[in-house]
């Protein structure tokens, strides 16, 4: 009897405090960032990941509509000003 090896994906885990990390970082920049650019800012704080992780950090934020990824980088979008939220209670709908 042959035995199959199974294929399995393995998902990749990230510790929470590299996810607060990277949010940090995105919020403080302002501008779209690279992804290798947060991983050398990462690296320099002791808070040293791979990219796999990293990648999966930002497609959660990404997800969520916290960040968006253009053909410049990644930047944090997120805001909870309150004229924004005033504006998105009672503005017009387009």
């Amino acid at each position: 009897m042959a035995v199959r090896a199974v294929q399995t994906s393995i998902k990749v885990d990230v510790n929470l405090s590299t996810a607060e990390t990277v949010q940090s970082f995105l919020e403080k920049a302002g501008v779209p960032v690279s992804r290798n650019w947060l991983l050398e800012q990462l690296g320099r704080t002791g808070h040293s990941t791979t990219r796999p992780r990293l990648n999966r950090v930002l497609n959660h934020f990404i997800g969520l509509g916290l960040v968006v990824e253009g053909s410049k980088g990644v930047q944090w979008t997120h805001n909870m000003s309150p004229q924004l939220l005033y504006a998105l209670a009672v503005g017009k709908k387009l």
